[in-house]
């Protein structure tokens, strides 16, 4: 354990040892040396504040450059300046987060020896040496502009270190044990034929189905049944296969349809006069022309996927069934290869579903993992909030000054430095720059055409909803 908290403070402060890229000029009425914040009896600098601020930002914008690179996609003009529901900006909401978790960072300092925690003389020694390096690299027009002396950063720095030290203690008792029952997860092969309107009234509005559309999509979804009815094994069918497969059939009877709409057409034209023969042929080979055209562009009628969803005891929002409570409902009561004999009506769609797994462990194990998780979270997350309430927090006028906006961007280069592993060798850590591409959570449902699901999720720690730079820093 020593080793790893080792390494992780190491990896803190290699990654703090950053060249920042900024632009923008900055704020020029900032006096670094003012007090920021007060938290209790003890006060931070401007300088300091401003400098986790910053380091925060170029965190984030970093991350989401990764992301959109990641996709091939451009960064968007506009990220900060942007004005939510709330009246506020991106950079103000920000800002506020930002705060929140430099108080809290603060809290856990002023707790640390109910912890047994403090700072070793090397663990400071590294502090220095890092804030030192961070000021020669990037010179004294990235200082004067984040106000900031090399003694602020320090102590940044040790702030950071200490909430990598901190967290375990926080969590060391928190339940671990989660039983099957808690944590149960079934899974389900589905198809779903949409209700959802697609056309729209002069208004904009969404204009809902009439009764004989809905009913002609439920007699999809009845067809669908119907196959997985008779296919030599309707426990192990593939949902897939019989969706293309009915699919195809109704793809086929459109066609017909069609086809047979073109030759009425062709019938009546024919008994025209014959003044009127040759702009018939035209409107008929037209017609025909359309209809093979059509035919080549397949609709989907209906798509099939596989998702998971709890049915054990401790559920939260991401572990309910996103296919609503009657699809949940009807799946508890089935066993493995056990289809529903009907179709479920949801809020925009109609669902065939058949139990894959009743209690699929793989996903449950996954799910236990997530409620301890979970519960460490909540357990770190809610000692440091009942730490905020008891405290007596004060934010001085001088925090005004500093603004997160477009025009004042932060990003951030990290060296690459040789960490020491837990296992005594030696190892490089990453070297991060705005165009590498970083990979992100995603959820658990597997589809072949549209996917509709539970996503799994596995909570992590942090002091507060901005804390990506101490994310970075561990």
């Amino acid at each position: 354990m020593k080793n790893l908290k080792a390494k992780a403070v190491c990896v803190m402060l290699s990654a703090s040892m950053a060249a920042m890229g900024l632009t923008g000029c900055g704020s020029d009425n900032v006096d670094g040396t003012k007090t920021a914040v007060t938290v209790n009896d003890e006060s931070i600098t401007l300088g300091q504040a401003n400098f986790m601020l910053r380091y925060q930002q170029a965190t984030m914008y970093n991350y989401y450059s990764k992301m959109y690179s990641m996709y091939g996609m451009q960064m968007p003009s506009e990220m900060y300046d942007k004005e939510g529901d709330d009246g506020k900006t991106t950079g103000e909401t920000f800002k506020e987060q930002s705060l929140d978790t430099i108080e809290k960072e603060l809290l856990m300092r002023q707790h640390a020896e109910e912890y047994g925690i403090s700072l070793t003389d090397e663990e400071k020694q590294q502090a220095k040496e890092a804030a030192q390096a961070f000021a020669d690299k990037n010179g004294d027009d990235v200082m004067k502009k984040l106000h900031a002396t090399v003694e602020d950063i320090q102590d940044a720095l040790e702030l950071y270190v200490i909430q990598t030290k901190i967290y375990d203690p926080i969590i060391a008792n928190v339940d671990t044990e989660v039983s099957d029952e808690e944590a149960k997860q079934t899974s389900i092969s589905y198809i779903t034929v949409s209700t959802a309107g697609t056309e729209k009234d002069d208004d904009g509005k969404t204009i809902d189905l009439t009764d004989e559309e809905k009913a002609a999509k439920k007699e999809i979804a009845q067809r669908f049944l119907d196959l997985l009815k008779e296919s030599e094994d309707p426990a192990a069918a593939s949902f897939t296969d019989l969706r293309k497969e009915l699919n195809d059939q109704l793809n086929a009877e459109n066609t017909a349809d069609s086809t047979d709409s073109a030759d009425g057409s062709d019938e009546s034209s024919s008994s025209s006069d014959a003044s009127d023969t040759s702009a018939s042929d035209a409107s008929s080979a037209s017609t025909s022309s359309s209809s093979a055209s059509d035919s080549s562009s397949e609709v989907s009628y209906l798509t099939s996927s596989e998702t998971s969803f709890g049915t054990g005891s401790e559920k939260d929002d991401d572990d309910t069934c996103s296919l609503g409570d009657k699809v949940a409902e009807e799946a508890a009561k089935l066993k493995d290869g056990e289809y529903y004999d009907g179709v479920i009506e949801g809020d925009d769609a109609y669902y065939v579903i058949r139990v894959d797994k009743a209690f699929d462990e793989d996903k449950t194990e996954s799910r236990r993992q997530t409620i301890i998780s979970n519960r460490k979270s909540d357990k770190y997350n809610d000692t440091l909030d009942g730490w905020v309430k008891e405290s007596d927090i004060k934010v001085a006028s001088n925090w005004k000054k500093l603004e997160v906006t477009d025009a004042d961007l932060y990003t951030m280069t990290v060296d690459s430095a040789s960490t020491d592993s837990t296992d005594g060798t030696t190892t490089d850590s990453t070297t991060t720059d705005s165009t590498a591409t970083d990979s992100t959570a995603t959820d658990s449902t597997t589809s072949d055409s549209t996917t509709s699901g539970s996503t799994e999720t596995t909570s992590t720690s942090s002091t507060g909803t901005a804390s990506t730079s101490s994310s970075t820093a561990e």
